[in-house]
């Protein structure tokens, strides 16, 4: 029978993985908050999001995902 963590770990694991992936712009915006445009100045003073963080955050995603698949599959399947 599985335990509880490993359900948890399952879960939590494949629901933020998912939220990375589908919402990366919301991922990059929680991490600035409280560090608004209007507070930097120069080169980094722009509020737009480089595409490269944005693959960053999907592929850590991804990567969250696949630990909580093996958390579930080590849970209900082995």
């Amino acid at each position: 029978m599985a335990g509880i963590r490993e359900i948890l770990a399952a879960v939590l694991g494949i629901g933020l993985g998912l939220v990375f992936v589908a919402a990366p712009n919301f991922i990059v915006a929680v991490h600035t908050l409280g560090r608004g445009p209007h507070d930097r100045h120069g080169e980094f003073g722009d509020s737009s999001v480089d595409e490269k963080w944005l693959w960053l955050v999907r592929a850590i995603g991804v990567v969250l995902i696949l630990g909580g698949a093996y958390f579930a599959y080590s849970a209900f399947l082995a």
